[in-house]
């Protein structure tokens, strides 16, 4: 089934991202920016019949019982990095399905440890009996922070070329996307390549100002029907494309090839299903 422009995005609500939100529980941000969501749709309460979040220490049962949302339909999106667009997906999937009519895809969290958030430096432990408890964490690559990424970074720097100074451009746009947003966690802070290269490092070749910060805050979207969007103070931003892909791998030492992962059959999907290319695109923006 194709999805093209059978559901829209109208409308979207942000609580700005910090390094902590002492005294905000995770429900309370994802409330807040829903309600922000909400309203900017033009729509009540009363009117989102749907609810996607995600699905590991958020119960989306739970924050519809705590925004006291009439969902008939919700679901929990477990895709790690690619959660936020998968759930956009979804959304889009169940709306011209008729499962839901309008749904809200919410994500974000405390980093308060009081209130079930991770403490600085804190991590998720992997539960147990999983591939990564029983081998990965004592047999497998040398544990530290960001160690797949780095590996990832070298080897493709070794198949392709791709110098040190390439990917600090990367930060450095990044930055200078986000220098006028005020929700963004380094609005105003300009990075040049030098300063990411004169960072320490995480793990070589991977410097500090390559890797993402822990930080709070939540975000939301409303996804509804094409039909119902025209009716909506915003402009409609329809979803023509979307698609999904897992590898035959879930640690990376097991992939045949690390510096290619599922993307780059997702995204060829995407593009079918939208009628587009990647020369079409006019802007863009990736989380692998």
């Amino acid at each position: 089934m194709s999805l093209r422009a059978k559901a829209a995005i109208v409308g979207f609500g942000e609580v700005p991202t910090r390094r902590t939100y002492p005294g905000r529980s995770t429900n309370s941000l994802l409330a807040e920016s829903i309600r922000m969501a909400i309203a900017d749709a033009g729509l009540v309460k009363g009117q989102v019949d749907g609810l996607i979040t995600r699905g590991t220490d958020v119960s989306e049962v739970d924050l519809a019982e705590y925004m006291g949302l009439p969902v008939e339909f919700c679901m929990g999106i477990t895709q790690h990095g690619a959660s936020g667009a998968h759930a956009v997906a979804m959304a889009a999937s169940a709306v011209a399905s008729g499962l839901a009519n309008t749904i809200v895809c919410v994500f974000g969290g405390t980093r308060d440890p009081d209130l079930g958030g991770l403490a600085p430096g804190a991590y998720h432990s992997a539960p147990a009996a999983t591939k990564t408890s029983e081998w990965e964490t004592p047999f497998g690559m040398a544990p530290g922070a960001c160690t797949g990424y780095g590996l990832m970074m070298r080897r493709h720097m070794y198949e392709f070329g791709t110098t040190a100074e390439q990917f600090a451009q990367m930060a450095v746009n990044q930055r200078f996307n986000a220098l006028k947003n005020p929700n963004a966690a380094f609005a105003g802070q300009a990075i040049t390549v030098q300063d990411v290269l004169n960072s320490r490092f995480v793990n070589d070749p991977l410097h500090l100002y390559e890797c993402v910060m822990p930080c709070a805050g939540a975000a939301a979207c409303i996804v509804t029907s094409a039909e119902r969007a025209g009716s909506l103070p915003n402009p409609p931003i329809y979803i023509l494309g979307a698609a999904a892909s897992a590898s035959d791998h879930d640690l990376i030492w097991q992939a045949d090839r690390i510096t290619t992962t599922s993307v780059a059959l997702s995204a060829r999907r995407a593009y079918e299903m939208a009628g587009y290319g990647p020369k079409d695109i006019e802007f863009a923006e990736f989380y692998d």
